[in-house]
């Protein structure tokens, strides 16, 4: 596709897309050489011919029952050679998967090759550019024609490195996302026939059991391995941007130290390339500190998370024993001990990150330090200080990049050698997960699908569900959901604190002010020079400005440690803040807002990868906003203070700029959201079919056909699926990459407009305007560029970050609970009675649902300690009723009165807690055994065991390893029964007596002498007390004193059993023979 054709295409999409939002309709459509078909049927093309060829010769394999043995490969290291690189008794190099991908991108490879050596050559030009004018205005020539054609030379340079590096982005993410949707292809295809395989796997009978394997595997589901896979397919599509670097970075860096040897001379130049040389193994040793200060961040946050989940999942409980608070005390606990890891992760992350801003200073004063310290003669000239301050711009990001390229190629290799494998299996037969990423490995994981933990935890509970996940997440991420960042910005510095925010800020600005001054330095120094007459003048102007440099290099030292203190300490504070916040205002939630799936997983969102970002990203982005942001504005002040007439000149082309810059910014958006929605599109490719029959044969007449038919079918429109999903993951993906670089050249041509205008200026003023403040003003000019670009990155960051923040913030919005507590508290031993009396109550009447059940037009009186039997034809109608004494579904009208009392008026704590309840299912929670009848430690062991003995269990909890401090897991595993658990609850009830007992069926069958002992302790421990027995068998209600009857939130009969049972003998004879059924 041409250049002009692109422009149209993209123009015409951001006319739409200012009109309303973007839908895949008004995208531009790919060309056929960019189709998934076409890609997809080349790339196939291209291995069937090698795969023809590679059947022909003995396949390696070191056991015929495993032939994905290779999967392994990773501990082999010469394994990997032999795959990747084979000898003359292996397989020929031209089978491997490297080769079919060379074969079929071989065009596009070779073109971003060239345009990245092309873009490092023009980026090495604006040097040189500057240098030639530099030296124009030190000779004091004329401004006439010479002068003019400088001037076009630079502004060509800085046009054709821009248009030729948006060429090379371009391609290069083309090439790369053609790659990357050709193996995804290739992988689904696998786990079609993976997927028949195994459902057309015989089973055999015990009579002819199978012979065991001498190379033992774990069966693994197809998209379990064909997700960890999906890590291998991101790495060997990487190779695009990575093999280009192989040839590109020694020669960027070759050239930069050639040029620099010619301006400064060779032990000058060592010495400022001997100073990035020591920043290799520095920052090797800052990552290497940060990844085992991350694993101790990780193991902190994983158990927090566990009890997030943990709380989320037994919440109900939680709000009905009125424990809330112990549950927020241990999150707490967590929480700050996951704060300590990450403080010292955010101090050491924080300094690397600023300690970057003072490597420019460490490389001028070692090298500029030498030429003039090494022999007196020398002199510094803007020329020599200014292009060489570019060069090493330039020289410094391809110098510490050269280390990365080795472990990046080898972990290409390891996936080029598993995929390799995954795609010459025969028959799709897998019998080995994909093997664990080596130690120190940097799997990378897409946080926009989910992070690890929140998936382990959706997966533990169930609420998991991928395509459930993927809307939820969609829904979250879509900009007419997203709202205005601005709030989630304000609440963020709010919690960041006025004082920390402002003290931040003025580190900033002090950081680029002391910048702007070392640099202005410079200038001034060399233009004094050119005064100075004499050596001894010479020395002495030499040693003073050496002094006065080094002094304000250390104050940026200072400034530097300041600005990380000052970041780190007011990122923790919000951090701790809005977790707090966050846990709060979830545990004052009503209970229904949890009883929906959607809600949940949300909640669980926000806990683990909103709190994520909050934590690690939103404070470092905010930093990078704000410093590119500072540097904008120093570029021009300085330019108008060298030049006043600029700020005249520039002042239209800047406003162009930014207005330029917002017109594209809500379409750039949501061209980013339809790209992350088709993205993960893609991922769920391996977690769901397409609907449709999976072709398992049946039926009648000719079977074989029949068999083989719908099979094929199925297949067909699986691959049809999935390419239809690739494509459209291709064209957001090719419109957003066209549309970011037609936006990116536009922006570059009014910025290289202002580096003409400047330019034109600065020439025409060489009489008033000496040498060295040209270079500065000049340096400046070509500088603004990339700070642009840099705060143009910043804040598209800092507003998917501060989303995270909103969404935390949005919880503190939502509707609460009653308080826990009141000021007026219930008297003393309330309820001494256990009176209860429901007036009318009717509950939520306008949603009354599963969620929600309702009670209407309920009234009756119960006396102090009777025994009630409440006789419910479905569970809707007896959790209505508990839901009404506990509040926990609050009702619209009616009154609840205990011992006269209305509870309405209560604080929900002091209700709660004064209601004993045995539940349906024992719920118990996960530390000690104690902790669980006794969370705030406040009774002796003695009335522990006590209450363990009364309900036969003490010498249960002997046996236990830990007795009372033996530790229950977080789903509640412990070594006893289901009925010793439901009288773990009957003993929390004994040792927190109250004068109102709530005892519900239990859902699960016990053993029959567990309700024994439970009816015993009722008429014996409970005896004083006002009992509810929430029941639907009708058999169950003779022992009590009265019985009340429900049905469909209504009152029917409440009289004795006697009478009860006379009167609606019909209706529980129905009932129990539905219950039966």
């Amino acid at each position: 596709m041409c250049s002009s054709e692109a422009g149209y295409m993209e123009t015409r999409v951001v006319a739409v897309g200012q009109r309303r939002p973007l839908q895949p309709e008004d995208l531009s459509p790919l060309s056929e050489e960019d189709s998934v078909q076409h890609v997809c049927s080349t790339f196939q093309q291209h291995w069937s011919r090698l795969e023809e060829a590679h059947h022909q010769e003995d396949q390696f394999c070191p056991h015929p029952c495993c032939p994905l043995s290779l999967w392994q490969v990773s501990a082999r290291p010469e394994a990997e050679e032999e795959l990747l690189f084979p000898g003359p008794s292996s397989v020929r190099p031209g089978f491997s998967l490297l080769h079919a991908l060379w074969m079929t991108f071989s065009h596009r490879l070779l073109q971003v090759g060239l345009l990245r050596m092309l873009t490092d050559l023009l980026e090495l030009m604006a040097p040189l550019a500057l240098r030639w004018i530099i030296l124009f205005i030190e000779n004091q020539a004329v401004y006439d024609w010479q002068g003019r054609t400088y001037v076009l030379v630079l502004v060509a340079v800085v046009i054709g490195h821009s248009l030729v590096e948006q060429l090379h982005e371009k391609h290069s993410s083309m090439t790369r996302a053609k790659a990357q949707v050709t193996l995804t292809a290739m992988l689904y295809k696998k786990l079609l026939l993976v997927s028949r395989h195994l459902h057309c796997r015989p089973v055999l009978t015990p009579a002819h059991p199978p012979a065991p394997s001498p190379c033992p595997s774990l069966i693994c589901p197809p998209h379990l391995w064909a997700t960890a896979a999906d890590v291998d397919v991101e790495k060997v599509s990487g190779l695009v941007v990575t093999l280009p670097l192989l040839l590109a970075l020694p020669a960027r860096v070759a050239l930069c130290l050639g040029l620099l040897w010619r301006e400064l001379g060779l032990l000058s130049t060592l010495a400022g390339v001997t100073v990035l040389l020591l920043l290799i193994p520095v920052n090797s040793a800052v990552r290497h500190r940060a990844t085992q200060l991350k694993r101790s961040q990780m193991k902190a946050r994983g158990e927090r998370e566990s009890l997030l989940m943990e709380m989320l999942t037994k919440i109900k409980m939680l709000k009905q024993l009125g424990w809330e608070g112990w549950f927020q005390h241990r999150v707490t606990t967590a929480r700050d001990q996951e704060l300590d890891s990450l403080s010292v992760l955010g101090y050491l992350t924080t300094f690397s990150t600023l300690g970057s801003l003072f490597v420019p200073f460490l490389v001028c004063v070692s090298s500029f330090g030498a030429f003039v310290l090494l022999d007196d003669v020398n002199v510094l000239t803007p020329s020599q200080v200014f292009t060489s301050i570019c060069l090493f711009r330039l020289l410094r990001p391809s110098l510490l990049h050269l280390p990365n390229l080795s472990p990046t190629l080898t972990q290409a290799k390891c996936s080029l050698c598993r995929l390799e494998n995954i795609f010459r299996s025969e028959n799709g037969d897998l019998d080995c997960c994909h093997p664990a990423s080596p130690a120190g490995e940097d799997v990378h994981v897409d946080h926009d699908l989910t992070s690890c933990s929140l998936t382990e935890a959706l997966q533990r509970t169930n609420l998991g569900d991928p395509e459930q996940l993927r809307d939820v997440k969609a829904e979250t991420d879509h900009p007419s959901s997203s709202g205005d960042s601005g709030a989630g910005l304000r609440r963020y510095l709010q919690s960041f604190g006025c004082a920390w925010v402002l003290l931040s800020l003025v580190a900033q600005l002090g950081l680029v002010l002391v910048s702007v001054g070392q640099d202005g330095l410079l200038g001034v120094w060399t233009s004094e020079a050119k005064e100075v007459q004499g050596l001894e003048g010479w020395t002495e102007l030499r040693d003073s400005r050496v002094a006065l440099y080094v002094l304000l290099g250390m104050l940026q030292a200072m400034v530097v440690c300041a600005a990380a203190h000052f970041l780190a300490q007011g990122s923790l504070r919000a951090s701790a803040e809005l977790h707090t916040e966050l846990l709060n205002s979830t545990l004052h939630l009503p209970l229904t807002h949890f009883q929906t799936h959607t809600h949940t997983t949300l909640l669980l969102h926000a806990f683990t990868r909103d709190v994520c970002v909050m934590d690690e990203q939103v404070a470092g982005c905010l930093h990078a906003w704000v410093h590119s942001q500072l540097c904008v504005y120093a570029a021009v002040f300085l330019l108008s203070v060298v030049t006043p007439v600029y700020i005249l000149a520039a002042g239209p082309p800047l406003i162009l700029l930014f207005r330029l810059q917002s017109q594209y910014t809500p379409v750039s958006r949501r061209m980013e959201h339809l790209e992350k929605a088709s993205r993960l599109s893609v991922k769920a490719l391996f977690r769901e079919m397409p609907p449709g029959d999976r072709g398992d044969g049946g039926g009648h007449g000719n079977r074989d056909a029949e068999a083989l038919h719908p099979a094929s079918l199925y297949e067909d429109r699986s691959l049809s699926h999935c390419h239809q999903v690739l494509h459209h993951y291709l064209l957001c993906h090719f419109n957003r990459t066209i549309m970011d670089r037609w936006v990116t050249l536009r922006l570059d041509a009014i910025l290289s407009l202002l580096v003409f205008l400047v330019t034109l200026i600065l020439l025409d003023n060489t009489d008033a305007l000496d040498s060295g403040t040209v270079g500065l003003a000049l340096l400046y000019a070509l500088s603004m560029r990339g700070v642009f670009h840099q705060w143009r990155a910043a804040s598209s960051d800092v507003h998917d970050c501060v989303r995270a923040v909103r969404n935390i913030a949005e919880y503190s919005a939502l509707e609460k609970e009653g308080p826990w507590t009141l000021p007026h508290r219930v008297p003393p031993g309330w309820p001494q009675w256990g009176e209860i009396e429901l007036r009318s109550p009717e509950s939520t009447p306008s949603s009354s649902d599963d969620h929600n059940p309702a009670l209407r037009g309920v009234s009756f009186h119960i006396q102090r300690g009777e025994k009630v039997s409440v006789l419910s034809g479905d569970a809707a109608d007896a959790e209505a009723l508990v839901c009404c004494l506990l509040r926990t579904l609050e009702g619209a009208s009616g009154t609840l009165l205990i011992d006269g009392v209305d509870v309405a008026g209560l604080g929900l704590h002091d209700l709660r807690r004064r209601i004993n309840l045995i539940p349906q299912v024992p719920v118990l929670f996960s530390g000690s055994l104690r902790a669980n009848l006794d969370p705030a430690r406040r009774l002796p062991d003695a009335q522990v065991w006590l209450a363990l003995e009364l309900c036969h269990l003490k010498p249960a909890v002997q046996e236990l390893p830990g007795k009372l401090l033996h530790q229950v897991t977080d789903r509640g595993h412990i070594s006893l029964s289901e009925g010793q658990r439901r009288l773990l609850c009957v003993a929390r009830a004994l040792l927190w007596p109250s004068r109102v007992l709530v005892v519900e069926e239990p859902l699960a069958p016990v053993e029959p002498e567990t309700e024994h002992l439970l009816q015993h302790l009722i008429h014996t421990e409970f005896s004083s007390c006002t009992v509810l027995t929430l029941t639907q068998n009708p058999h169950t209600i003779m022992d009590s004193d009265r019985v009340l009857v429900l049905d469909k939130g209504r009152l029917l009969d409440f009289d004795t059993p006697t009478n009860v049972l006379q009167r609606n003998a019909a209706l529980l004879a129905a009932r129990h023979r539905q219950r039966r059924l």
